[in-house]
């Protein structure tokens, strides 16, 4: 019982303040009182230390030295704070809810990102979309818009039915326009106008008019 004790004794750790001097093989090299150590970030330190960052270290007779949190941060290294992990991560939050907040900008960077949602709301005064290829698979879309702007350079559309409602005024303009039609062509207007500056050609086996 007592031998037990003592080597309890021997690796109880104690805690030191430092001051981070470099990153190093094993983890980071911190100066303290008692000289220069190496030190590894706990698991419970997700703020990626820096160097000049005073730190809270836990030492122990085994020779273990762990940073536990970060106390202070220089002023001239203040610009970026990081939050660091090692492997996958998770984030759970049960029976509440989770907001992030930035005054400025928000930004996420990821190789793929994946969003699940039963139902969303966003909301953009001003928005940007920048990509190479997007493919969508949506059961019903839905939108209003006070005015639309599109620029493309070609589209392709297929549908199996399309009706479109214009309450106002419809221009199409364009180079050359080419309508296939498999079956019947029907157009109904109050009043009709065709104007050409060259020829007209109508071409049908039979033609009635009147």
């Amino acid at each position: 019982m007592n031998i037990t004790a003592k080597k309890m004794d021997d690796i109880q750790p104690a805690l030191e303040y430092g001051v981070i001097e470099a990153p190093c093989e094993g983890g980071f090299l911190v100066v303290t009182d008692m000289g220069a150590v190496e030190a590894s970030a706990a698991v419970s330190c997700l703020v990626a230390p820096v160097p000049g960052d005073v730190v809270l270290l836990s030492i122990d007779g085994m020779g273990r030295c762990y940073i536990l949190s970060i106390l202070e941060r220089p002023q001239a290294a203040q610009g970026q704070t990081e939050l660091s992990f090692d492997g996958d991560v998770n984030l759970a939050v049960r029976g509440g809810r989770m907001s992030i907040t930035s005054d400025e900008a928000l930004s996420f960077a990821s190789g793929e990102f994946e969003l699940n949602a039963h139902q969303g709301t966003v909301r953009i005064d001003n928005a940007s979309f920048f990509g190479r290829a997007v493919e969508n698979h949506i059961a019903r879309l839905k939108i209003v818009a006070e005015a639309v702007d599109s620029i493309v350079r070609r589209a392709v559309q297929r549908f199996t039915s399309s009706y479109r409602y214009v309450e106002e005024h419809e221009e199409v303009q364009s180079a050359s326009m080419r309508m296939i039609v498999d079956g019947t062509l029907t157009m109904h207007t109050k009043n009709t106008m065709h104007i050409a500056e060259g020829h007209v050609k109508i071409d049908a086996e039979q033609i009635h008019l009147g």
